[in-house]
C-alpha cells in the first residue's frame, strides 16, 4: 500500500514518485485523499482539497474502467476496434462490469493492464499524472471532445444536471462535471490534459500553487436561498426572554418556571427530558421547577434553541422526516462520543449541535428539490462531499445556510461555527475545534451506517484525534456507541 507521507518527503526533495496499480480500492483512495490532504496543506490551498480529490478520484476510476473495459470484451471474446463487436460488448458493460465492480479486481490483476500514477512538484506546481496501457479508440475520443465541449456552456452543475440522461448520471461525475470544478474553482481547465498515444493514455493534472480561492457568482438558486433566509422569522420574543434569564445570574427559578409554564409545548418538551436517561433520578419529574433544577440552565438553554428552531422550520417547511431523523441519531452519537472521549463538558451542547448541525438542508429542499436530489444523489453513489456539489450547483452548501440563520437568530458562536464546519473541521477556530470534530465523527458514522460515505474519504487527522486508523477501528468505535444506546 502506498504510504501518502513518504511520497509527500520525496516530492518535497524533488523527487518523481511512480506507483503502478492494477486496480483502485477503496484503500488506495484513502490514501490519495491522505497525499492531497498533505498537498494542499503544503500548498496553504486546503479550500482546494475537495475539488482536486473529486478529479482525481474520477481520473483515478477512468482509468481502471477503461482497462476493465478491454478486460470484458477479451472475456467475451470480441473485438473492442470492430464497430459491430463494440456495441454488442457494451450491451453488457454496465450490468457485467459496473455492477460487479468489486468482482473486477480478480480480472485485472491477471491482465496485461495497469494505471500508474506520477506524482512530481514541477515549477513549485504540483503535478499528478496518471497512465494506463490502454489506447483511447476513435469513437471514445470523440465522445470526449463532445464532453469536453459541451462544458463550456455550463455556468455550474445545475446547469449540466438539466441536460444528463440517466446514462450519464450513472457514469459518476464524468468529464463534464470535472470541466466545471476545473473552472469554477479557479485551477482552471488548462491544467488538465488529455493526452492519446498508440499504446497508453495520459491524463495530466496540474495544480499551480498560485490559485486564488474564487468567490462563486450569485445564481439563481444563491438569490431564492438569501431571500428565504431573509423572510424567516426571528425566534419567538418569548424565547429570546427566558434565555436572557437563564443568561441573568439574579433570575431565579421560580420566575423561569412561570415564563416556561407560558409554552406548553415547551413545558412538555422540558418534563420529557428531565425523565430521560441522561438524567437519574429516583422519582419522575412532575413540575417545571424540579426540571430545571435537573437539567440545570445550560441544557435548558440548549433545549430552547432546539424548540425555536423546530417550531420555525416545521411551520415553514414540508416535513422532512428523513433530515430530523439523521440529525437525531447525530445527536445521540455526538453526546456518545463526547462522553467516551472526555469531554464531558460539551456533551450536552454537542448533542444539540447534532439535532441543528443540517437545518439548512431543509432551506435548499424548500428551493428546488429537484436539483438537491441530483446532488444528494451523486454524494451518495460517489461518496463525496455534499458541500462541494451543493456550492457548485447552486452557488451555496447547506453547512452556510444553516450558519446564517443561527446567526440571524442570535445563536451562540459555538453553535454557528460546528453547523458551518462540520463538513470541514479544519476550517472551525480553535474555540470551537472539539465539538466541531466530534459532530463531524457522529454526522460520519451515521452517514456509513446508512451507506451514504465511506472510510476512505473520511479526513485522517481528524479520526486520529478518536484514535481511528484503520477501517475496523472505525467500525469497533460504532459496535461500543451502539452498545451504549441498547443499554
Amino acid at each position: 500500500m502506498l504510504d501518502p507521507n513518504e511520497i509527500y518527503d520525496k516530492l518535497l526533495k524533488g523527487e518523481q514518485v511512480n506507483i503502478r496499480h492494477t486496480f483502485i480500492s477503496e484503500d488506495d483512495l484513502r490514501e490519495y485523499y491522505n497525499l492531497f490532504l498533505l498537498m494542499m496543506s503544503f500548498y496553504d490551498q486546503m479550500f482546494l482539497l475537495e475539488v482536486s480529490f473529486t478529479i482525481v478520484k474520477e481520473i483515478l476510476i477512468n482509468a481502471v474502467k477503461a482497462n476493465a473495459k478491454r478486460v470484458h470484451f477479451k472475456r467475451l471474446n470480441l473485438n473492442i476496434h470492430d464497430p459491430a463487436h463494440y456495441e454488442k460488448g457494451m450491451l453488457s458493460f454496465a450490468e457485467e462490469v459496473t455492477m460487479k465492480w468489486n468482482e473486477q479486481q480478480e480480472y485485472l490483476d491477471s491482465s496485461e493492464f495497469y494505471i500508474q500514477t506520477n506524482s512530481l512538484i514541477k515549477d513549485n506546481n504540483f503535478l499528478f499524472i496518471v497512465e494506463n496501457n490502454a489506447n483511447v479508440m476513435p469513437v471514445e475520443q470523440e465522445r470526449i471532445k463532445k464532453r469536453m465541449e459541451a462544458a463550456k456552456a455550463y455556468n455550474d452543475l445545475s446547469d449540466a444536471f438539466e441536460d444528463m440522461s440517466d446514462s450519464t448520471e450513472s457514469a459518476g461525475l464524468g468529464l463534464i462535471l470535472t470541466q466545471i470544478l476545473l473552472r469554477n474553482s479557479g485551477i482552471g481547465r488548462e491544467n488538465f490534459r488529455l493526452v492519446f498515444q498508440p499504446d497508453k493514455t495520459l491524463v495530466v493534472f496540474q495544480i499551480p500553487s498560485n490559485v486564488v480561492p474564487q468567490i462563486q457568482g450569485v445564481s439563481k438558486f444563491n438569490a431564492k436561498v438569501l431571500d428565504e433566509i431573509e423572510n424567516l422569522p426571528p425566534l419567538p420574543k418569548s424565547l429570546h426572554k427566558i434565555i436572557d434569564l437563564c443568561n441573568d445570574p439574579e433570575a431565579n427559578i421560580h420566575t423561569l418556571s412561570v415564563e416556561i409554564e407560558k409554552d406548553p409545548a415547551l413545558s412538555a418538551d422540558l418534563l420529557k427530558l428531565s425523565n430521560s436517561t441522561y438524567f437519574i433520578t429516583r422519582n419522575k419529574v412532575s413540575t417545571i421547577q424540579n426540571a430545571i433544577k435537573i437539567v440545570g440552565l445550560k441544557n435548558l438553554k440548549n433545549l430552547l434553541y432546539v424548540s425555536g428552531v423546530t417550531k420555525i422550520m416545521s411551520s415553514r417547511y414540508e416535513k422532512a422526516q428523513e433530515i430530523w431523523d439523521h440529525s437525531g441519531k447525530c445527536s445521540i452519537y455526538a453526546r456518545l462520543i463526547a462522553n467516551e472521549f472526555s469531554h464531558h463538558k460539551i456533551a450536552d451542547i454537542a448533542a444539540t449541535a447534532g439535532l441543528l448541525h443540517d437545518i439548512g438542508k431543509l432551506v435548499l429542499l424548500s428551493i428546488d428539490k429537484n436539483i438537491t436530489k441530483r446532488v444528494e444523489f451523486l454524494k451518495d453513489k460517489e461518496k463525496n462531499n455534499s458541500v462541494l456539489l451543493e456550492e457548485y450547483s447552486m452557488g451555496i452548501s447547506h453547512p452556510d445556510i444553516g450558519a446564517q440563520l443561527l446567526t440571524k437568530w442570535g445563536f451562540p458562536v459555538e453553535l454557528i461555527e460546528v453547523v458551518q464546519f462540520h463538513h470541514r473541521p479544519f476550517l472551525a477556530s480553535a474555540d470551537s475545534r472539539a465539538l466541531t470534530e466530534i459532530i463531524y465523527l457522529a454526522n460520519n458514522l451515521v452517514d456509513l451506517k446508512d451507506g451514504k460515505t465511506s472510510f476512505s474519504v473520511m479526513l485522517s487527522p481528524i479520526l486520529e484525534n478518536f484514535n481511528i486508523v484503520t477501517e475496523q477501528d472505525l467500525l469497533n468505535l460504532i459496535e461500543k456507541l451502539d452498545s451504549h444506546i441498547a443499554d
